[in-house]
């Protein structure tokens, strides 16, 4: 039930992120609007859900990026398996665990996205992708999280079976 919504959900957040916050700089970088919701999805739901919604995702940023097209999917799949494992469920309340695995996850993301992209012999710029964009990409996916968290959740609300509800 959860992909019947979160496919829109998925496509419209990469749509937005490739056709609009592509030329938006927030101090020389960009939030990552689908990592955040892969990672919000994982820490609600768990792995086996957000390691979907990762594979999918991924699979619409691959098709309207202009990288290779796999290391999205990749990336996305990998960090919400992390982020969904019981033991991110012992860090603390919500809001410390979203804080954190948002911090972490966007870092793990783009570092490994780098590191795709090096051994594909790709021209990049590591200092000035960890100095500014995918520092700039932690801090403004750690400011988003409330707002993604809030949705999310309110989404996973209307997801479940109508008997689960409360529970």
């Amino acid at each position: 039930m959860s992909l019947y919504f979160g496919i829109p959900i998925l496509l419209t957040a990469a749509v937005l992120q490739s056709a609009w916050l592509e030329n938006v700089r927030i101090l020389g970088g960009r939030p990552d609007l689908v990592l955040l919701l892969i990672i919000t999805w994982s820490i609600i739901r768990g792995a086996s859900e957000g390691v979907l919604w990762g594979f999918i995702g991924g699979i619409f940023c691959d098709l309207l990026s202009g990288g290779p097209f796999g290391l999205w999917t990749v990336v996305l799949t990998l960090v919400a398996f992390i982020t969904g494992q019981p033991w991110v469920h012992r860090l603390g309340p919500t809001s410390i665990r979203l804080a954190l695995m948002t911090a972490l996850g966007t870092f793990a993301g783009h570092g490994l996205l780098l590191i795709l992209m090096t051994l594909l012999n790709y021209p990049i710029n590591p200092e000035r992708a960890f100095t500014t964009l995918i520092g700039t990409a932690a801090l403004l996916n750690f400011v988003l999280t409330p707002f993604s968290f809030g949705f999310l959740v309110w989404f996973h609300r209307r997801a479940l079976p109508s008997g689960n509800i409360g529970t």
